[in-house]
């Protein structure tokens, strides 16, 4: 599954937004562990973050990476991929996240 949100109100620090903002709502969803540290970036030559977490989705346990990106003047786009736990790893999902995060343009918002 692929969600993209855009906010008008996010902080200046990309890595923040995830732990400050993000994450709070993550923990009070079933069975919410994130994955690693949350990974300082670029994306598309702007200031970026990467978070990975395990959680439950309709019973099933689901794996997402997300990325947020900073766009200036407090707006800003998330970049949410989400598959079964267990077909992380498998090569359609690499492909498909990889295309995705090769493709996406944000619009004049």
């Amino acid at each position: 599954t692929l969600a993209v949100t855009y906010s008008r109100r996010a902080g200046d620090d990309p890595v923040a937004v995830w732990r400050d903002d993000v994450e709070p709502g993550l923990e009070r969803s079933g069975g919410y562990r994130r994955i690693g540290d949350i990974r300082a970036t670029t994306y598309r030559g702007r200031e970026a973050a990467d978070m990975e977490w395990l959680a439950r989705g309709d019973g099933a346990r689901v794996r997402t990476f997300g990325r947020g990106f900073l766009l200036g003047g407090g707006r800003s786009f998330s970049l949410r991929w989400t598959t079964p736990a267990g077909d992380w790893d498998d090569s359609a999902n690499e492909r498909a996240l990889a295309a995705f995060l090769g493709t996406f343009r944000e619009g004049t918002a």
